[in-house]
């Protein structure tokens, strides 16, 4: 009796076991994994708290539009249309099911709010909102200053506006805003920084920073968001967000969680999680035998290959001077001559295959613009004036003899002193890892001798690139690169006021050397004009681009470019071409699912110009540059149905 007791007793727990199987949901099958990073500690509890968020900016926070970077596709978000109007003003509808995490409405306080508090680039350009209700609000633009329409749109995609709820923080936005109305007006047909046409006094600096201060330690109770995701649980390894459930394009969003790893830096770490498919996604590219052994091992794996606006190669550290002399003395090393002879010493070919055997060998010098950028926004004839060079290495070697070195059996001198080189790269990134190692192969059997110094990641190399503490005589990095919207500007923002413009420690002006105050802090670089007319200093172009007519910023982007190219600053190696692995297994309603049958390491390289609707679906497999907008549109999805 005991015996049949028990059994029934197992078969009914069997039973109940199988019942609640059924009845539940795949967890796995609706989690999407990635890796990330956050900070460990201290996080508050919304996106402009200057803490680092990892995948809540992803998939929390939105715009409203956003814009798939290389691709300029906009995806309306929490703006149902923006219409620009030819009375100086634009009219920006929000959605009536636009909503915070929290359950409450999305409305034009929240908007004005975030721009007050925040006052990102666009405020340059704009002297006043005017709110209609609270799902519609109209820009006022600066008349002397106003963008053309489509950089209109593209400025309000910058800006993560989904973050400052008004009911919340308006606090710090009404004092933001009382400070800023009470600062003095600009000028008429002043067109430096004055957001919302007001110039902010010493003072006035004083008490906005100090109530943003205050605005950025400010810790809500839940994180204020509108996206399609919201936090759910974290921990200093986890992160793991859930769908909002009452979100506008709920049923788009098939995948149900999203789960994070975090700080991960190690590459072959990350090369292992791929091989076991224990993430689903991943950007960039690996080596190519790396590569090919993740997608051999893991019959799951694809790796999709998209355009990426920006080139690779070497930048002078052009305030590098070498001991030249018997009795100690230095002189600049990367003069004229010296930068010249450095486009003909390599192989351009070879260091591409070394650092990206999928990108496109490129033999300009540096000219702040990746030549895919620069074939579309310069004129015809002067793209086709851009100076090109050849592996010359008999030409180098003139060009530095002209320069005073000599080449005594394998090795240069210069003065009696062998000459010696550092060359800095960031070692996180397998494709500048790869064409440092083939470049400092190449300088040495040139007889150059080249020293490598790796930085651990990005910021370490940066910090030290930009460094004149530290020694470096040049570095592997990106010399050219649009991190914004395919707008021209992005690439010259990235090269004058954010990366590349420091590692090459260009000189500024002060106080003592400047043409007028206004000049003080910015670059003396001068450049020649493309017709040869005269020189110009690219700051006194660079902020009115916005506003230039097509024909005028043809004009100023052939200044810009061909005037740097020019200077030999740097040597392009190749324009990029990055990439995605995917879980196929895993991730529905991938593009081009028909070619893995020839191979899944696709080499397949969409062009804007042979297959839009190709180059268009790619663009969105970076999540980096596309945030959630693959997840908006439903364009991945489970392959397993959620029960």
């Amino acid at each position: 009796m005991k015996n049949k007791l028990m059994k029934i007793l197992l078969l009914s727990t069997a039973l109940l076991v199988s019942g609640c199987n059924q009845g539940s949901e795949n967890t796995e099958a609706l989690t999407f994994n990635i890796l990330s990073n956050w900070d460990k500690v201290g996080m508050k509890n919304h996106l402009n708290s200057g803490s680092n968020v990892g995948p809540i900016n992803w998939f929390s926070v939105e715009s409203l539009v956003q814009y798939v970077r290389s691709t300029d596709e906009v995806f309306y978000i929490l703006a149902e249309s923006v219409t620009h109007n030819s009375n100086h003003t634009s009219t920006v509808r929000l959605r009536e099911d636009a909503k915070w995490q929290t359950g409450e409405d999305f409305v034009s306080d929240d908007v004005i709010g975030y721009y007050y508090l925040n006052q990102g680039e666009v405020t340059n350009y704009i002297q006043s909102f005017t709110k209609v209700s609270d799902k519609e609000f109209i820009i006022n633009w600066k008349v002397a200053m106003e963008p053309n329409d489509r950089v209109k749109t593209l400025l309000l995609a910058v800006d993560r506006s989904g973050s400052v709820q008004y009911s919340i923080f308006h606090k710090f936005v009404d004092k933001a805003k009382e400070v800023l109305d009470n600062s003095p007006s600009a000028p008429e047909g002043y067109t430096g920084w004055a957001p919302f046409g007001h110039l902010a006094s010493q003072n006035d600096q004083t008490v906005y920073l100090q109530n943003y201060t205050e605005f950025k330690a400010f810790n809500p109770s839940t994180f204020v968001a509108t996206g399609p995701y919201m936090p759910y649980k974290q921990s200093e390894t986890e992160m793991i967000l859930i769908r909002n459930d009452n979100y506008w394009a709920r049923e788009n969003l098939k995948f149900k969680y999203i789960k994070a790893t975090n700080s991960l830096s190690d590459l072959n770490q990350i090369y292992s999680m791929l091989q076991s498919g224990k993430i689903d996604y991943q950007d960039g590219l690996a080596p190519e035998n790396t590569l090919n052994a993740i997608i051999n091992n893991n019959p799951n794996m694809a790796h999709y290959k998209m355009f990426d606006p920006g080139a690779i190669g070497i930048v002078f550290n052009l305030n590098a001077k070498k001991k030249t002399g018997l009795n100690g003395e230095k002189e600049a090393l990367w003069t004229d001559k010296v930068r010249e002879a450095f486009e003909y010493i390599f192989d351009r070919d070879k260091i591409k295959d070394s650092g990206n055997p999928y990108a496109v060998t490129s033999y300009y010098s540096m000219m702040s613009m990746a030549p895919s950028e620069a074939e579309v926004y310069m004129s015809d004839e002067n793209f086709n004036r851009l100076p090109s060079y050849s592996h010359d290495e008999s030409k180098a070697a003139q060009l530095l003899q002209e320069d005073g070195w000599n080449k005594e059996g394998e090795s240069w001198y210069k003065n009696g002193v062998k000459m010696s080189l550092t060359l800095h790269y960031d070692g996180s990134h397998p494709g500048q890892s790869g064409a440092a190692i083939a470049a400092q192969a190449a300088l040495n059997a040139f007889g150059i001798d080249c020293t490598l110094k790796k930085a651990s990641d990005f910021n370490s190399w940066l910090g030290s690139a930009s460094s004149t503490a530290f020694a470096q005589d040049m570095s592997m990095c990106w010399t050219d690169l649009n991190m914004s919207f395919s707008y021209p500007t992005g690439s010259f923002i990235y090269f004058y006021k954010d990366i590349t413009a420091k590692v090459l420690q260009l000189e500024k002006f002060t106080a003592d050397d400047a043409i007028d105050s206004s000049y003080i802090g910015k670059y003396k670089l001068q450049l020649e004009k493309a017709d040869g007319s005269g020189y110009f200093y690219p700051s006194d172009v660079l902020d009115g681009m916005y506003c230039l007519s097509d024909e005028e910023l043809t004009s100023t982007v052939d200044d810009l470019v061909l005037g740097l190219a020019k200077k030999n600053y740097g040597v392009q190696m190749y324009q990029n071409v990055t990439g995605s692995f995917f879980n196929k297994a895993k991730v529905g309603g991938l593009p081009n699912s028909n070619l893995w049958d020839t191979g899944r390491n696709m080499t397949y390289v969409p062009n804007k110009s042979d297959n839009y609707d190709d180059f268009m679906a790619y663009g969105k497999l970076n999540f980096y540059y596309a945030y959630a907008s693959s997840f908006i549109s439903g364009m991945l999805y489970p392959t397993i149905s959620e029960k």
